[in-house]
């Protein structure tokens, strides 16, 4: 094998290492906003009060007051492509597997704080 086709293989290894160590983040990210959607923002009587519509799809919360119009702004909770936990476009960074309650309040925090709640 030459030089270059061992430098070439030894970087796909490394894509293929670092590729699935991503994506084991996001699966892990996306189970916990699946969990953090089902156990704290379905059920929540606040958000239904203030008329706070709520909606997830696997990879993403969406929070929005329909009575508002459509101008209003809603919020979006996203897991990016790195694994990491976005609101409205500001990264509250990676869910830390020993510490979910963390990123869990955090999320509560932006919550209340972007509904006036």
């Amino acid at each position: 094998m030459s030089a270059l086709d061992q430098a070439v293989a030894e970087l796909e290894e490394k894509r293929a290492q670092e590729n699935a160590v991503r994506r084991a983040r996001h699966h892990a990210a996306c189970a916990f906003l699946k969990g953090f959607y089902e156990s704290d923002v379905a059920p929540s009587q606040k958000l239904k009060e203030h008329g706070v519509r709520t909606a997830f799809d696997g990879a993403r919360i969406l929070l929005e007051k329909q009575e508002v119009g459509v101008y209003a702004d809603g919020m979006m909770i996203v897991v990016g492509e790195q694994g990491e936990i976005d609101v409205n476009g500001k990264s509250l960074g990676p869910v830390r597997p020993d510490s979910p309650d963390i990123k869990k309040n955090e999320l509560i925090a932006e919550i209340i704080s972007h509904f006036n709640l």
